[in-house]
C-alpha cells in the first residue's frame, strides 16, 4: 500500500511560505498542513495604554521586549523612533524590532527569557521597562526582581484561549506558547503516536505536565523553524496507509 499524507497540525499561524510548500508536494513524501489557531491576540489600543506607551517614547528608556505582539502592540501608538535602549528575546520579536525602530537600538538579545535576564544582569541594568502580554511568564520578572532591577510592568496585548474539539488525529501538533497548549488539551486527548513539537523550552514544560508523547524542541525558536522541522520529520518518517 503507499503511504498517506504525513498530517501536521499548527496550532498557531505558522509560515505561509512553508506551508504553500507542503502543499505542493515538493518532498517525497506528501505533507498535509492545517491551521487551527487555539488562542486569540487582541493589542490593546484603549487611552490608558497610549498615554503610558507615550510617556514613556519621551524618555530615554532601557526597554525589554519578549513578544513581537508586544512590538506590534507598541508601535501603533510610537510615530517617531524614541530613544530606547531594547533587550529581546527570540529572532522573530528581533526582527519586528529593527523593522520600526532599527538595529542600533537593540541592546542585546536571547533566545529565552532566562537567558535574557542574565544578560541584562551582567549589564548592570538598573531600571527597565518591559512591555508584555496579559498571560507573561514570572521567569524574567522575577530573576531582575532577585538582583534588585526595577521592572516597570505595561501590558499591551492579551492572549485568549479559543479550544476547538478536534474532529480527527494527526501525526504531528505544533505548538507555539504555553497558553495554546493548555488550551488544545482542555478540551482534547491524542493517540500516543502523535509527535508534539515545541517553540521553545518553555512551552516544552507545559506539554509535559499534560502527554508523555514523543516531544522535539526547535533549537530556533522562530515558527518558520519550528514548521520545517515538522515537515522534515514527516519526510523521513513515512505513514503507512493501513494505520
Amino acid at each position: 500500500m503507499p503511504d498517506r499524507p504525513f498530517t501536521i497540525l499548527s496550532t498557531g499561524s505558522a509560515s505561509a511560505d512553508e506551508n504553500r510548500t507542503a502543499e505542493k508536494g515538493n518532498y517525497p513524501l506528501s505533507v498535509v498542513v492545517e491551521e487551527i489557531p487555539f488562542i486569540q491576540i487582541t493589542l490593546n489600543s484603549d487611552e490608558h495604554t497610549r498615554n503610558e506607551v507615550m510617556s514613556f517614547a519621551g524618555q530615554t528608556q532601557v526597554v525589554v521586549f519578549t513578544s513581537a505582539n508586544a512590538v506590534k502592540a507598541v508601535s501603533a501608538f510610537i510615530h517617531r523612533r524614541p530613544d530606547w535602549g531594547i533587550y529581546a528575546v527570540g529572532s522573530v520579536t528581533r526582527k519586528q524590532i529593527v523593522s520600526f525602530f532599527g538595529e542600533a537600538a537593540i541592546l542585546s538579545t536571547a533566545k529565552n527569557a532566562e537567558e535574557l535576564s542574565g544578560k541584562i544582569i551582567q549589564d548592570q541594568v538598573r531600571r527597565a521597562v518591559f512591555f508584555c502580554g496579559d498571560q507573561r511568564r514570572d521567569v524574567l520578572p522575577d530573576k531582575l526582581n532577585e538582583h534588585g532591577i526595577h521592572l516597570q510592568e505595561l501590558v499591551v496585548y492579551r492572549t485568549c484561549a479559543t479550544p476547538v474539539q478536534l474532529e480527527k488525529d494527526f501525526d504531528a501538533i505544533l505548538f507555539f506558547s504555553p497558553t495554546a497548549v493548555t488550551s488544545f488539551f482542555s478540551i482534547n486527548s491524542i493517540p500516543r503516536r502523535t509527535v508534539l513539537f515545541a517553540l521553545g523550552e518553555t512551552t516544552a514544560q507545559i506539554l509535559r505536565s499534560f502527554s508523555n508523547n514523543e516531544l522535539l524542541i526547535c533549537p530556533n525558536p522562530d515558527k518558520k523553524s519550528l514548521l520545517k522541522m515538522a515537515i522534515d520529520y514527516g519526510r523521513s518518517h513515512p505513514i503507512s496507509s493501513t494505520c
